[in-house]
């Protein structure tokens, strides 16, 4: 009885009514989605590429330890298999 008595007397003294619609916000001048989009599938595109530079890079790493220690062979830089991804190890080490 008290919380329906309450309840009553809030809503009774709100100034706005109960079933006003909510408005939508106005908006702001955003970016269209299809730049968004493309913005959005370039960034994933150079992820993929620095994600497999980086695949490579640990891979010929471990393999040229596990395969082929003897073997001198400096392993080009990170930036190298992030810009060309591929494996720069020696090919007697591969097979």
């Amino acid at each position: 009885m008290y919380l329906s008595l309450l309840l009553l007397l809030a809503t009774a003294a709100s100034d706005e009514p109960v079933d006003d619609p909510v408005s939508d916000p106005t908006p702001s001048e955003e970016s269209r989605p299809c730049e968004e989009v493309e913005e959005t599938q370039e960034g994933v595109e150079a992820l993929k590429r620095e994600m497999l530079g980086l695949e490579f890079f640990l891979r010929d790493k471990k393999e040229h330890k596990k395969y082929c220690p003897s073997t001198e062979w400096k392993q080009p830089k990170l930036k190298k298999y992030i810009s060309e991804p591929a494996s720069y190890l020696p090919k007697k080490c591969r097979d």
